[in-house]
């Protein structure tokens, strides 16, 4: 990975590119889990998904910067909520 000195953090993207909304793509965690063994100060963002009820998955594979977008901004909901709960 010659590049690696070059970055300050990794993205993986945990859906297909293109719009909001989609389901979680667990099939991108060993991607996450093996950055994390190899680099294990890297800060790595996964993107896609999101949720309360994806995150663990995602924390447990070596993620350390979570974008959640569907899974917060609900209308009629407080975001603080499922904020609250991905931060635990």
């Amino acid at each position: 990975a010659p590049f690696i000195d070059l970055v300050d953090m990794v993205l993986v993207l945990t859906v297909e590119p293109g719009f909001g909304g989609q389901s979680f793509m667990p099939n991108m965690m060993p991607k996450v889990l093996k950055l994390r063994t190899a680099y294990p100060t890297l800060e790595i963002q996964v993107d896609g998904g999101l949720s309360p009820k994806t995150v663990d998955a995602a924390a447990k594979a070596g993620a350390n910067v979570i974008v959640a977008g569907s899974a917060v901004f609900k209308p009629g909901m407080d975001p603080a909520e499922p904020i609250a709960i991905m931060r635990r």
